[in-house]
Order: C-alpha cells, then structure tokens, then sequence
C-alpha cells in the first residue's frame, strides 16, 4: 500500500510543469476539453472567446505524453516553401483569466485526456486546492429539437441538487459514457468542490457546424449564475450572422420552413407550459414535413459550399501535380486506372466494331474508356523505360510504394 502511495505521488508531481502564475488563487474553476461531447462547439466557442479577450496567464501545462494518445491527437506541422517550420504538440493547460470586473478564475482546456484519468484528476484537485477553488463548471453543447429562431435554452445538471435553477424537469434517468469533465467533477465533489454542468441546446440541424449563438447563451448564463462579468460581443456578433444566412436559405425552400415552423410551435408549447416534465426535443407532428437527417443535410450542403468557396479565396498557391499533368498524361499506370474508375471518371465500353486504329487515343475533348488505357498500357508493356517511368512516377507519389517483387526461382 505504501509503495502504490508513492508511485501516486510521483506521477502527480510529474503530471504537469509549473507556469508564471503558479499559486494564483481562484473561487472558480472553468473546464472545457475538445473531443467530448460539443454540438455546434459551443464550449470550444465560449472558451475561446475568454482567451482571446480576457488577460491570461498560465498557471500549469500537463504532460502531453503522459495523457495524450497522438494518434488521437495529431501534432500539428507547418510547412513553408516545403520546409518544416514547426511542429504544435496539443497541451493541455490550466489558465488564470480575469473577467472584466477583475474576478479571477482558472481555465482548464484543451483535448481531452486519453489516459491515466485517475493521475489527471488527482493533478487537478491538487491544483484546485491550493487555489483555492469553491466550485467548479463546465461547458458543452447539445444536439435538441429546437428552432435557430428562438432564444438557445440551457439546461443544467451538478453534483448537488441545491445548485440546480428552475428548469424543465427531466423525464426518467439519463445513462451514458461520462466525459473528463463529468468524471472530474465527480472527484471533484468527493472533495468538497462541487460542479455544475450547463448545457447548452443546439438545434441539431447546426450540431455539426459552428454554433456561436449557442456559446453565447453558455458564457451569459455562467456569468449570471456566477455573477460574473464575461465578454460576449464577438460571438454575438458572429451568431447573427450565422442567423442570417441559414434565415434566407431556409426562406427559399419550403419544406424547410415547414420543419422550422414546427420546430418553433414545439418550442413556444415547452415556452409558456407550467411544470413541464419534458425536454426539448423534434416533435412527433405530422407538420414535420422534412426528416431531421433531410433538414441537416439541406442546410450543410449551404454550411459547405460557403466554406469551399472560403478556402477558395484564400488558396494562395495551385496544386503543383497540375503544373505537370500535360508532361504525365501519357504515362498512365494501371493504379491510375483503378483511381479514375472509383471516381467514375470513364464513360462505357463503345459499341463493338466502334473502334478503329486511329481512335486508339481519343481526341480533345473526348473520355477515354478502360479500354483505351488498358490498351496503351499493353502496347507499352515490353518498354522498358516507359515502365521505369511510370514506377518512378508512382514511387514520387507515395514513397511507401515499391514495385512488385518477382518470385524467387528457388
């Protein structure tokens, strides 16, 4: 037993690296961890914002190793003119932010731990002891039946009844995979701090997109339960923009708006009901005239085609494959054949007796069809440098690759 005492002490020493803002005292403790559970990544959103505008200081920087699978995580590489010029490791981090009245608070974020749970929130409950933490909150968005034209509902759930405002009750009992906040909340508690969950409700045809109306309604909830003072104006900003655009697409197809207006009918009911024990969610009413799998894809395509054309603009150089695709077009190989049949880039086989000698090759602005490249490769099939051609060309491709082996005569 003491043994496993020690080894426990070690691995929380080792757990993080001190910052300039070591020892910095807190009432409250503010968590947010990206790969959990997030719709329209509200708190990703409200976290963010309260980087970027408030004064921040770092109080601790976790291990990565030590609790961050790579694989699941990817480093980050930036290269510039084909020279690596660096390389961002994810972190996770305690920060010591002020609101805008000076109360300090601690910010941890940053992804979610994929391992070692245990040692990660005995690190954190050390931390929040010595700052002094009196309770603790997390932010998360949720996918719900309710309309982008109303006011974004958020619901709460803490480690203690007391703490809970009116709000709808919930019907029956929730039963699902805790998050890292969930889980250290409940240690948390074992403590003596105890935690406070808001949810925020995303209407779940904008789950998988930005949501900043719904960080918005997080960060102004927080700060009136916790009497705070927080900025909210960039993301106000950003939601009625957002608003905006989804408002005329919606307007000019009619389904559509025959799924919203359901989705409000539904809302303003839950709205104006006494005692209501149920919980935002799609209604089961016939004037639903779209799915909700219909809706989320009409309105997605509009999310995705606006952010092609954004990465459109801002392309700064061509793809440089183009730049040789008139000096390789005749050095075809048989992957590229099978590249070009997945994207059903050929047209059908022609009519037997179509083909001729001199159509061997199509000419300009015909399609080739697997018989025309099938061909040329077999006419090319005893050239013995058109064949090391299109293996060094496969080879600059994907340098993994290698020509086939020949058998072995033993």
């Amino acid at each position: 037993m003491a043994d496993n005492t020690l080894d426990q002490f070690l691995d929380d020493q080792e757990a993080y690296d001190d910052g300039p803002a070591k020892g910095a005292r807190a009432p409250i403790l503010l968590t947010h961890f990206d790969g959990a559970m997030d719709a329209g990544t509200a708190g990703h959103l409200a976290i963010e914002q309260l980087l970027h505008t408030l004064d921040t200081q770092r109080v601790a920087t976790f291990e990565s190793d030590m609790f961050i699978d790579y694989r699941s995580h990817r480093p980050v590489m930036n290269i510039d003119d084909w020279v690596t010029t660096s390389l961002e490791v994810p972190e996770i981090a305690l920060d010591l932010v002020y609101d805008d009245a000076g109360v300090p608070l601690l910010v941890l974020h940053g992804p979610e731990p994929d391992a070692k749970w245990e040692t990660f929130v005995r690190a954190v409950s050390h931390l929040a002891e010595q700052a002094g933490v009196e309770i603790s909150f997390s932010l998360h968005g949720i996918p719900s039946g309710v309309p982008h034209t109303r006011p974004t509902p958020v619901h709460m759930h803490a480690t203690d009844g007391s703490l809970l405002p009116e709000q709808p009750q919930m019907s029956g009992t929730m039963r699902f995979p805790a998050p890292m906040t969930s889980f250290l909340q409940s240690h948390l508690a074992s403590q003596g701090i105890d935690g406070v969950t808001m949810l925020a409700a995303v209407p779940y045809y904008m789950s998988d997109t930005q949501y900043p109306r719904a960080a918005s309604a997080l960060l102004t909830s927080l700060s009136d339960y916790a009497d705070l003072s927080l900025p909210v104006g960039d993301l106000e900003r950003g939601a009625s923009e957002e608003i905006d655009q989804v408002t005329q697409l919606i307007e000019a197809n009619e389904e559509v708006s025959r799924t919203i207006a359901a989705l409000e009918k539904h809302y303003d009911a839950l709205a104006t009901a006494s005692n209501s024990t149920e919980t935002f969610r799609l209604p089961d009413s016939e004037s639903s005239a779209m799915s909700a799998e219909d809706i989320t894809e009409t309105i997605e395509e509009f999310l995705r085609t606006r952010s092609q054309r954004s990465a459109e603009a801002d392309a700064t150089s061509a793809n440089t494959d183009e730049a040789t695709q008139g000096d390789e077009e005749d050095q075809v190989t048989i992957d590229d054949v099978l590249d070009r049949l997945e994207e059903g880039s050929f047209h059908a086989r022609p009519a037997r007796g179509a083909e001729s000698e001199s159509s061997a090759r199509p000419s300009q602005g015909q399609r080739e069809t697997v018989e025309d490249v099938l061909r040329r490769l077999r006419d090319r099939g005893n050239d013995s440098e058109a064949t090391e051609r299109n293996q060094t060309l496969r080879h600059r491709a994907d340098p993994t690759w290698g020509p086939p082996q020949q058998p072995s005569d033993d």
